[in-house]
């Protein structure tokens, strides 16, 4: 026997899963910047998040590397720039966002679709022995 949900159940009922859940990431992407990679990701709700980790992984490694751990802000876009990426060899890059949550963990992927060229990699070296 089926019952009919009214409106205002659920819109508790989902208010109530949002709360669960943490953060809604609405976007999370990686793209590059010259011969860094910009990762970017924003939030429609922080409810509950504890903090942002953020990893890299290249084609040929087995398993991810921790870049940094972002506290929330409140603020609903957020920003790193990986400026170690052309020292790697070995993309294309994986990178994955974890949001640790007091209730639970979600993790999502973003892959740049190929490695920086030898310029690219040349000239961030090149940059950053000035830096």
């Amino acid at each position: 026997m089926l019952r009919k949900v009214g409106f205002p159940l659920l819109v508790l009922l989902l208010l109530s899963v949002s709360l669960v859940f943490g953060a809604t990431v609405t976007l999370f992407q990686a793209s590059y910047d010259d011969a860094n990679a910009q990762i970017i990701w924003e939030v429609g709700s922080e409810a509950g998040v504890e903090n942002y980790e953020l990893y890299r992984k290249a084609n040929n490694e087995p398993a991810f590397t921790k870049l940094t751990t972002i506290s929330p802000s409140g603020q609903d876009h957020y920003q790193y720039l990986d400026s170690e990426v052309h020292r790697e060899i070995g993309g294309p890059f994986t990178y994955r966002l974890t949001v640790r949550t007091t209730a639970t963990d979600h993790s999502y992927l973003s892959t740049l679709d190929q490695a920086p060229s030898a310029v690219q990699r040349s000239w961030g070296s090149i940059k950053s022995m000035f830096r």
